[in-house]
């Protein structure tokens, strides 16, 4: 009996593969701080074992909830009440379909002006707003699933010893060591 509470709780950690959104989700533009600091945000582990990584975000400039950081989510998806009280608008002539526990079919999609996650941000960002209740077995203050839509515009690094992730730009300018190392083999 525990073994196959913790299988099913287990499985809703991976509740949306989202597919037929071919060109859909990537956000409009992108902005990292300078300072890669600034780019590390705070986690903790939830669920058995700590199988989920729970990160906050900042909805819109001012709506901080609680994702789980999910790379099998192709969109960054909210709970239908989180896009509700948010009344955030739907997007006119994109389909989405997805496959969830416990069966398929058609997801709405929304539009998120901005996401912030540490300093990382993105805008313009679709998004799917559908029934995650049962991603709250795992941490009831979960609200949605941080996706591939915004985690792939970064190099993102989990460090477990200090519970932070951290986001940055895909490809960091060299070093200035790197630099004139550079420079000194082509001469």
């Amino acid at each position: 009996m525990h073994r196959m509470h913790h299988t099913r709780l287990a499985a809703a950690v991976v509740p949306l593969i989202v597919l037929g959104c071919t060109g859909i989700g990537a956000p409009k533009s992108v902005t990292m701080p300078p300072d890669s600091a600034a780019g590390e945000v705070a986690f903790h582990l939830a669920g058995p074992n700590g199988t989920a990584i729970i990160v906050p975000a900042v909805l819109n400039g001012h709506d901080s909830v609680s994702l789980i950081l999910d790379t099998g989510a192709t969109l960054t998806c909210l709970d239908d009440s989180v896009a509700r009280d948010m009344k955030l608008p739907e997007r006119i002539g994109a389909v989405g379909s997805g496959v969830v526990v416990g069966g398929t079919g058609r997801i709405r999609l929304v539009k998120l002006d901005s996401i912030k996650v540490g300093g990382a941000s993105a805008r313009n960002l679709t998004a799917c707003a559908i029934d995650l209740s049962n991603v709250r077995q795992i941490s009831p203050k979960v609200r949605g699933l941080l996706g591939l839509n915004f985690l792939r515009n970064f190099r993102v690094t989990l460090d477990f010893e200090r519970n932070v992730v951290r986001l940055q730009p895909p490809t960091q300018p060299p070093t200035a060591t790197s630099a004139s190392r550079a420079r000194s083999a082509t001469r």
